[in-house]
């Protein structure tokens, strides 16, 4: 029943993260597309802000989709960081296409020009932001649904994609008012939300790959928890992040009177109630004689 579970929520994310995939490249080319006719600086940020949108996306999917390869002879201990490697990769273009950004603003701040058919960009970013907030609070609702930490920063990202457009719909407004070089303050504002993007995934994805631990409270909650259930003494508890979940390795102290089977026994129910309390993707208890 559990499994059953399990499978319906990594379906049912994949297949939100998969949709948001070609939402948000969607409202990305048609924008890109529009600005090459505008000449609005602002609206090829947002494209450009909704491609990397649409690769975090990619890469959530594909973390899911991982989930399911069985390990290897190559990968023993399965393929779990693949989706951090592809986190910190993603990071790395999305930087260059901030870059690129800043770059274009600065040369449209030292030579103005006006944006054409200003009507027809407000028009198109108001329209991205709507359909980017409809989405992300729909595969936020899964997250929720499934407590899936992956689609959940998915959902945050597509969120801030929608915010950002109507910060430009109102960076294209104030200059079709009059007040020069808004639009390229629109493409700077804009840059800034892309380079917090690379930020937070860099920031990320390095903790996970150098096996850095965010809460390193929980060794001692769990180290707690065996103690008190199961009344063994613990020596040692160590995590080890995997991206979606964490690992943890046990080292308890046994009776050195019990027998083989009766320690099996102990040390099998010791990994059930961790993996079930604290949702540890792999648990391993290890014991020595007391």
């Amino acid at each position: 029943m559990v499994h059953n579970k399990k499978s319906k929520a990594f379906e049912e994310g994949k297949r939100a993260a998969w949709v948001s995939v070609w939402t948000l490249l969607g409202i990305g080319v048609a924008e890109i597309v529009i600005s090459t006719t505008t000449g609005s600086l602002t609206l090829l940020a947002d494209g450009l802000d909704s491609m990397a949108d649409a690769l975090v996306s990619f890469i959530v999917w594909f973390g899911i989709t991982m989930l399911h390869k069985p390990k290897s002879q190559l990968f023993h201990f399965g393929y779990t960081k693949i989706e951090s490697f592809a986190a910190f990769v993603a990071a790395v273009v999305i930087v260059i296409l901030g870059a690129f950004i800043v770059y274009h603003a600065y040369e449209r701040i030292l030579h103005p020009t006006h944006i054409i058919n200003p009507e027809i960009t407000m028009i198109t970013l108001v329209a991205a932001g709507s359909i980017s907030l409809h989405r992300a609070f729909r595969v936020r609702n899964v997250a929720k649904k499934y407590n899936l930490i992956s689609l959940n920063l998915d959902a945050k990202n597509s969120i801030k994609d929608g915010s950002a457009s109507f910060v430009g719909f109102g960076s294209v407004l104030t200059g079709y008012f009059g007040i020069p070089y808004m639009d390229s303050v629109g493409g700077l504002i804009i840059a800034g939300y892309i380079f917090y993007m690379a930020y937070t995934a860099f920031k990320e994805s390095t903790l996970v790959l150098i096996d850095a631990i965010k809460n390193p409270q929980m060794e001692n909650d769990i180290a707690r928890f065996v103690e008190q259930k199961f009344n063994v003494n613990v020596d040692d508890v160590l995590i080890r992040p995997l991206g979606h979940a964490f690992s943890a390795q046990l080292h308890v102290v046994l009776d050195q009177n019990l027998t083989l089977k009766e320690a099996y026994d102990i040390l099998t129910k010791i990994n059930a109630a961790v993996a079930e309390r604290f949702g540890t993707e792999e648990t391993t208890v290890i014991p020595r004689p007391g």
